[in-house]
Protein backbone atom coordinates (compact mmCIF):
# COMPACT_ATOMS: atom_id res chain seq x y z
CA UNK A 1 0.00 0.00 0.00
CA UNK A 2 1.25 3.45 -0.92
CA UNK A 3 1.02 6.76 0.94
CA UNK A 4 2.40 9.70 -1.00
CA UNK A 5 4.35 7.43 -3.33
CA UNK A 6 6.28 5.66 -0.52
CA UNK A 7 5.57 2.20 0.84
CA UNK A 8 3.75 2.40 4.21
CA UNK A 9 6.08 -0.11 5.80
CA UNK A 10 8.94 2.32 5.31
CA UNK A 11 7.34 5.08 7.40
CA UNK A 12 9.07 5.90 10.62
CA UNK A 13 6.98 5.66 13.80
CA UNK A 14 7.48 6.64 17.41
CA UNK A 15 8.68 9.90 18.99
CA UNK A 16 9.87 12.70 16.73
CA UNK A 17 13.49 13.69 16.88
CA UNK A 18 14.87 17.23 16.90
CA UNK A 19 16.21 16.74 13.35
CA UNK A 20 12.79 15.64 12.10
CA UNK A 21 11.17 18.71 13.67
CA UNK A 22 13.76 20.95 11.98
CA UNK A 23 13.10 19.36 8.57
CA UNK A 24 9.34 19.75 8.97
CA UNK A 25 9.59 23.40 10.06
CA UNK A 26 11.86 24.15 7.12
CA UNK A 27 9.43 22.46 4.74
CA UNK A 28 6.43 24.47 6.01
CA UNK A 29 8.40 27.72 5.85
CA UNK A 30 9.22 27.03 2.20
CA UNK A 31 5.96 25.51 0.98
CA UNK A 32 3.40 26.56 3.56
CA UNK A 33 0.90 24.38 5.38
CA UNK A 34 -0.91 21.69 3.51
CA UNK A 35 0.22 19.16 0.89
CA UNK A 36 1.36 16.95 3.79
CA UNK A 37 1.64 13.86 1.61
CA UNK A 38 4.49 15.52 -0.33
CA UNK A 39 6.59 16.31 2.77
CA UNK A 40 8.48 13.02 2.63
CA UNK A 41 9.36 13.51 -1.03
CA UNK A 42 10.39 17.16 -0.70
CA UNK A 43 12.13 17.07 2.68
CA UNK A 44 13.34 13.50 2.95
CA UNK A 45 11.30 12.79 6.12
CA UNK A 46 10.28 9.19 6.56
CA UNK A 47 6.92 10.21 8.07
CA UNK A 48 3.54 9.92 6.43
CA UNK A 49 1.38 12.94 5.71
CA UNK A 50 -0.95 12.44 8.67
CA UNK A 51 1.95 12.26 11.12
CA UNK A 52 3.48 15.45 9.68
CA UNK A 53 0.21 17.34 9.91
CA UNK A 54 -0.45 16.33 13.52
CA UNK A 55 3.13 17.14 14.54
CA UNK A 56 2.86 20.59 13.03
CA UNK A 57 -0.62 21.41 14.27
CA UNK A 58 -0.16 20.11 17.81
CA UNK A 59 3.50 20.89 18.56
CA UNK A 60 5.41 22.97 16.01
CA UNK A 61 2.97 25.66 14.94
CA UNK A 62 4.42 29.04 16.02
CA UNK A 63 1.10 30.45 17.31
CA UNK A 64 0.59 27.62 19.79
CA UNK A 65 0.20 28.54 23.43
CA UNK A 66 2.59 26.91 25.79
CA UNK A 67 1.99 26.06 29.38
CA UNK A 68 -1.00 25.04 31.41
CA UNK A 69 -4.56 25.89 30.48
CA UNK A 70 -5.67 28.94 32.44
CA UNK A 71 -8.82 29.07 34.64
CA UNK A 72 -10.44 31.35 32.05
CA UNK A 73 -9.78 28.83 29.30
CA UNK A 74 -11.06 26.06 31.53
CA UNK A 75 -14.33 27.94 32.02
CA UNK A 76 -14.70 28.28 28.25
CA UNK A 77 -14.01 24.57 27.77
CA UNK A 78 -16.66 23.63 30.33
CA UNK A 79 -19.22 25.97 28.83
CA UNK A 80 -18.63 24.89 25.23
CA UNK A 81 -18.48 21.20 26.12
CA UNK A 82 -21.86 21.50 27.84
CA UNK A 83 -23.18 23.05 24.62
CA UNK A 84 -21.46 21.01 21.92
CA UNK A 85 -20.22 17.85 23.65
CA UNK A 86 -17.03 16.22 22.34
CA UNK A 87 -16.69 18.43 19.28
CA UNK A 88 -13.11 19.31 20.11
CA UNK A 89 -12.27 21.02 16.84
CA UNK A 90 -15.24 23.35 17.25
CA UNK A 91 -14.26 24.13 20.83
CA UNK A 92 -10.64 24.77 19.77
CA UNK A 93 -11.76 27.58 17.44
CA UNK A 94 -12.83 29.54 20.51
CA UNK A 95 -9.43 29.06 22.16
CA UNK A 96 -6.71 30.53 19.93
CA UNK A 97 -3.38 28.79 20.37
CA UNK A 98 -4.95 25.63 21.83
CA UNK A 99 -5.40 22.52 19.73
CA UNK A 100 -8.34 20.18 19.68
CA UNK A 101 -6.06 17.36 20.83
CA UNK A 102 -4.79 19.40 23.76
CA UNK A 103 -8.31 20.33 24.81
CA UNK A 104 -9.49 16.74 24.50
CA UNK A 105 -6.61 15.46 26.62
CA UNK A 106 -7.20 18.16 29.21
CA UNK A 107 -10.88 17.28 29.45
CA UNK A 108 -10.27 13.57 29.81
CA UNK A 109 -7.60 14.15 32.44
CA UNK A 110 -9.44 16.69 34.60
CA UNK A 111 -13.18 16.37 34.03
CA UNK A 112 -14.15 12.99 32.65
CA UNK A 113 -14.19 11.29 36.05
CA UNK A 114 -15.73 14.35 37.67
CA UNK A 115 -18.41 14.33 34.99
CA UNK A 116 -19.31 10.75 35.85
CA UNK A 117 -19.49 11.64 39.54
CA UNK A 118 -21.67 14.65 38.74
CA UNK A 119 -23.95 12.53 36.59
CA UNK A 120 -24.38 10.02 39.42
CA UNK A 121 -25.03 12.85 41.87
CA UNK A 122 -27.60 14.29 39.49
CA UNK A 123 -29.34 10.92 39.25
CA UNK A 124 -29.49 10.65 43.06
CA UNK A 125 -30.93 14.16 43.35
CA UNK A 126 -33.49 13.36 40.68
CA UNK A 127 -34.58 10.22 42.53
CA UNK A 128 -34.88 12.17 45.79
CA UNK A 129 -36.94 14.87 44.12
CA UNK A 130 -39.26 12.26 42.60
CA UNK A 131 -39.67 10.57 45.98
CA UNK A 132 -40.41 13.89 47.70
CA UNK A 133 -42.92 14.77 45.00
CA UNK A 134 -44.64 11.39 45.40
CA UNK A 135 -44.82 11.78 49.18
CA UNK A 136 -46.24 15.28 48.80
CA UNK A 137 -48.90 13.99 46.42
CA UNK A 138 -49.81 11.25 48.89
CA UNK A 139 -50.20 13.80 51.70
CA UNK A 140 -52.43 15.94 49.50
CA UNK A 141 -54.61 12.93 48.67
CA UNK A 142 -54.91 12.08 52.37
CA UNK A 143 -55.88 15.66 53.19
CA UNK A 144 -58.48 15.67 50.42
CA UNK A 145 -59.88 12.39 51.75
CA UNK A 146 -60.13 13.84 55.26
CA UNK A 147 -61.87 16.97 53.94
CA UNK A 148 -64.34 14.81 52.04
CA UNK A 149 -65.08 12.82 55.19
CA UNK A 150 -65.55 16.01 57.21
CA UNK A 151 -67.84 17.45 54.53
CA UNK A 152 -69.86 14.23 54.55
CA UNK A 153 -70.32 14.40 58.31
CA UNK A 154 -71.36 18.06 58.05
CA UNK A 155 -73.94 17.23 55.37
CA UNK A 156 -75.44 14.48 57.54
CA UNK A 157 -75.65 16.85 60.50
CA UNK A 158 -77.24 19.55 58.36
CA UNK A 159 -79.76 17.01 57.04
CA UNK A 160 -80.72 15.94 60.54
CA UNK A 161 -81.00 19.55 61.66
CA UNK A 162 -83.15 20.28 58.64
CA UNK A 163 -85.48 17.43 59.52
CA UNK A 164 -85.81 18.67 63.11
CA UNK A 165 -86.26 22.23 61.96
CA UNK A 166 -88.84 21.12 59.38
CA UNK A 167 -90.91 19.19 61.92
CA UNK A 168 -90.89 21.85 64.62
CA UNK A 169 -92.91 24.45 62.64
CA UNK A 170 -95.50 21.79 61.85
CA UNK A 171 -95.92 20.99 65.49
CA UNK A 172 -96.24 24.70 66.22
CA UNK A 173 -98.94 25.09 63.52
CA UNK A 174 -100.86 22.16 64.89
CA UNK A 175 -100.63 23.60 68.39
CA UNK A 176 -101.81 26.96 67.08
CA UNK A 177 -104.74 25.29 65.32
CA UNK A 178 -105.68 23.57 68.55
CA UNK A 179 -105.54 26.84 70.46
CA UNK A 180 -107.56 28.53 67.71
CA UNK A 181 -110.25 25.87 67.98
CA UNK A 182 -110.38 26.37 71.70
CA UNK A 183 -110.69 30.14 71.27
CA UNK A 184 -113.55 29.65 68.78
CA UNK A 185 -115.39 27.47 71.24
CA UNK A 186 -114.93 30.06 74.00
CA UNK A 187 -116.06 32.81 71.62
CA UNK A 188 -119.26 30.91 70.89
CA UNK A 189 -119.96 30.61 74.57
CA UNK A 190 -119.23 34.26 75.26
CA UNK A 191 -121.37 35.54 72.36
CA UNK A 192 -124.34 33.34 73.27
CA UNK A 193 -123.94 31.05 70.30
CA UNK A 194 -126.76 28.55 69.85
CA UNK A 195 -129.37 30.76 71.66
CA UNK A 196 -127.76 30.40 75.03
CA UNK A 197 -128.15 33.24 77.51
CA UNK A 198 -125.09 34.60 79.28
CA UNK A 199 -125.69 37.08 82.09
CA UNK A 200 -124.03 40.50 81.73
CA UNK A 201 -122.92 40.62 85.32
CA UNK A 202 -120.88 37.66 86.43
CA UNK A 203 -121.97 35.88 89.57
CA UNK A 204 -120.21 33.40 91.75
CA UNK A 205 -121.78 30.63 89.72
CA UNK A 206 -120.49 32.27 86.55
CA UNK A 207 -117.01 32.40 87.92
CA UNK A 208 -117.18 28.71 88.59
CA UNK A 209 -118.46 28.22 85.08
CA UNK A 210 -115.52 30.17 83.59
CA UNK A 211 -113.09 28.14 85.63
CA UNK A 212 -114.52 25.02 84.08
CA UNK A 213 -114.44 26.40 80.56
CA UNK A 214 -110.69 27.02 80.55
CA UNK A 215 -110.13 23.27 80.38
CA UNK A 216 -111.95 22.60 77.13
CA UNK A 217 -110.62 19.08 76.88
CA UNK A 218 -113.28 18.14 79.48
CA UNK A 219 -116.17 19.77 77.58
CA UNK A 220 -118.41 17.44 75.59
CA UNK A 221 -121.35 18.13 73.37
CA UNK A 222 -124.01 17.15 75.97
CA UNK A 223 -122.71 19.81 78.37
CA UNK A 224 -123.73 22.58 75.95
CA UNK A 225 -127.32 21.34 76.03
CA UNK A 226 -127.39 21.47 79.80
CA UNK A 227 -126.03 25.03 79.80
CA UNK A 228 -128.71 26.19 77.43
Amino acid sequence: MYWGGVHEEKWRKGPWTTEEDRLLIHHVNLHGEGRWNSVSTLSGLKRNGKSCRLRWVNYLRPDLKRGRITPHEETIILDLHARWGNRWSTIARSLPGRTDNEIKNYWRTHFKKKSKVMDESTKIKTRLLKRQKFQQQQRQLQLQHLHMQQNGISLVEESENYKVGYMSPTMVVRQQDKVYDQEQQISLLLNGGGGCYVPQTPTNEDVGLWDGLWNLDDIHAPDFDQLC
